[in-house]
C-alpha cells in the first residue's frame, strides 16, 4: 500500500510540474479569452445544427435512396439549409465579437466597445472590397476565417486598450450624456485599427485569410489523426487523475481546429455528400463529437454500474447518487467523490480505458460505412444520443457499447482490489 502510494505521489508530482505551465497558458489573458470567446459561440451553432439536423431529415439528395427520411420536410429543406449557412456559415463573425468581449473584460475595457471594434477590424481585414459584381464577399465568415478573427479580436481590444492607457481618448464634457461619451471617447481607436486593417488589405493588397489558411493547413491536418487523438485524451485524462479539470485546460485548446472540422462537415452535408463519407473524423473536437462519445462511456459509465451493484453501501449510495448525471456525462461526482482522482488502484484503468476506446472509436467513425459529425451537439448529451443527432447515422451507438466494454474489461481487474482496500480503512 505504502509503495502504491509512493508511487502516486510520484505521478502526482509529474503532473503538478506539467500541469503548472499549461495552467499558466490556459489562463493567459488572450488564451481564455479565445476559449470563452468560442465556448460563448455555442448557442449559434448549436442553432445551426438543429436545422442542419431537420435538412437531413428533409433532404432527398441525402444517402442514395433518393427518398427523405422525413417527406413531410422536404418542401422546407431549403429554408432549412439558409439557416445554417447563416449561423455555422458565420461562425467567424460570431467570434470576433465575442472573443474581442471576453478580453475586453479581462483588460477592463467597455465590452461593446471591444466586440464593435473587432467586428469592423476583421470586416474591413477580411472583405477587401468588392467583387466584379459589386457583391460582397463573404466567404471569411465561415470557419475559413476563423483564426483572423482570432488574431483581430485580440489586436483591436489591444489597441483600445493602449489609447486608454495612454490617455489618446477624446474627452467630453461632463454634462454630456455616459453613452455619447463614452463612444467619442473610443472614435480614436476605432480609426486606427480599422486603418491598419486597411492598409493591410487595399493597400498592401495581403489576403491575410488565404495566407494564414496556407501557413496552418499543415497544421490542421497533420492533427486530426488516431495517435493525436489518443495524446489529447490521454493528456486530458491525466489532468482529471490529479484532481484537476482537464477539459478547461487542456480539451478546449482544440475548438478551433474541431469547429473548422465541423463547418467543413457540414458544408459537405449541405452539398449533398452522405455523412458515411465525409472527410473529418475529429469534427466538433474540444466541444462535441467523436471524443465526447468515448471517453467517460468508457472512464466512468463502467464505474458506476460496479458502483451499482457493490455490496459496499458507501459505493452503491453514490452509484446511485452519480447515475443520472453520469448518463449526461457530468463525471464530477465520480472523480472527487469515489475519488477517482489521485486514486493509486484505478488511475491506471482510467488512463487506459479512455484512451484506448478514443483510438478505437477513431478506427471504427474513419470507416467508410459509419458517420461523420456534420452538427454540434450540446456536450452534456447522453453519448448513444450525441452519435446518432450529430452524425445521422444510428450506427454510431456500437461505438458508445464498445467503449464501455472496453472499460469494464480496463476495471474489472483492479475493482476488487480497490473494494478489499475500502473494507480494511473501515
Amino acid at each position: 500500500m505504502a509503495k502504491n502510494r509512493n508511487n502516486l505521489t510520484q505521478i502526482s508530482d509529474i503532473v503538478q510540474k506539467m500541469s503548472t505551465p499549461m495552467s499558466k497558458f490556459s489562463n493567459l489573458n488572450s488564451i481564455s479569452s479565445i476559449v470563452n470567446g468560442l465556448m460563448g459561440t455555442l448557442p449559434v451553432i448549436l442553432t445551426g445544427a438543429i436545422f442542419m439536423i431537420l435538412y437531413v431529415l428533409g433532404s432527398p439528395s441525402i444517402g442514395t435512396s433518393g427518398k427523405a427520411l422525413l417527406p413531410f420536410l422536404s418542401p422546407l429543406a431549403s429554408k432549412f439549409l439558409w439557416m445554417n449557412t447563416l449561423t455555422l456559415s458565420f461562425m467567424s463573425l460570431y467570434a470576433s465579437v465575442a472573443i474581442a468581449y471576453y478580453y475586453g473584460k479581462k483588460l477592463n475595457q467597455n465590452g461593446l466597445n471591444s466586440g464593435i471594434i473587432s467586428l469592423l477590424t476583421f470586416l474591413v481585414l477580411v472583405l477587401g472590397g468588392l467583387d466584379k459584381s459589386g457583391g460582397i464577399l463573404i466567404t471569411a465568415f465561415s470557419s475559413s476565417g476563423l483564426f483572423v478573427a482570432i488574431l483581430t479580436s485580440l489586436f483591436s481590444v489591444r489597441v483600445l486598450w493602449l489609447f486608454e492607457k495612454y490617455n489618446i481618448v477624446i474627452k467630453m464634457p461632463s454634462s454630456v450624456p455616459p453613452a455619447i461619451g463614452n463612444s467619442f471617447s473610443a472614435l480614436l481607436p476605432f480609426i486606427a485599427s480599422s486603418l491598419t486593417a486597411w492598409f493591410i488589405r487595399d493597400i498592401l493588397n495581403f489576403d491575410i485569410v488565404a495566407w494564414l489558411n496556407t501557413v496552418l493547413q499543415p497544421l490542421v491536418n497533420k492533427t486530426e489523426n488516431v495517435w493525436i487523438a489518443m495524446l489529447i485524451v490521454f493528456i486530458t485524462l491525466l489532468l482529471w487523475s490529479c484532481g484537476l479539470h482537464g477539459d478547461g485546460m487542456f480539451m478546449t485548446l482544440f475548438s478551433p481546429f474541431g469547429l473548422q472540422w465541423l463547418d467543413m462537415n457540414s458544408k459537405l452535408v449541405a452539398k449533398g455528400i452522405s455523412p458515411e463519407h465525409l472527410p473529418h473524423v475529429l469534427a466538433g473536437l474540444g466541444q462535441t463529437g467523436l471524443i465526447r462519445m468515448t471517453v467517460w462511456t468508457a472512464a466512468v459509465w463502467p464505474l458506476i454500474l460496479l458502483m451499482l451493484i457493490s455490496k459496499n453501501k458507501f459505493l452503491k449510495t453514490l452509484g446511485i447518487t452519480s447515475l443520472v448525471p453520469g448518463i449526461f456525462t457530468i463525471v464530477e461526482p465520480v472523480i472527487y467523490g469515489l475519488p477517482l482522482a489521485l486514486n493509486p488502484y484505478l488511475m491506471i484503468p482510467f488512463l487506459v480505458s479512455g484512451t484506448v476506446s478514443t483510438g478505437i472509436g477513431y478506427w471504427l467513425m474513419s470507416m467508410p460505412w459509419m458517420g461523420k459529425f456534420f452538427a454540434s451537439i450540446p456536450w452534456a448529451t447522453p453519448p448513444f444520443l450525441l452519435g446518432p443527432l450529430g452524425t445521422g447515422d444510428w450506427k454510431t451507438i456500437v461505438i458508445v457499447i464498445i467503449s464501455f466494454l472496453i472499460g469494464l474489461l480496463c476495471y474489472l481487474p483492479f475493482w476488487p482490489i480497490y473494494v478489499k482496500s475500502l473494507e480494511k480503512q473501515k
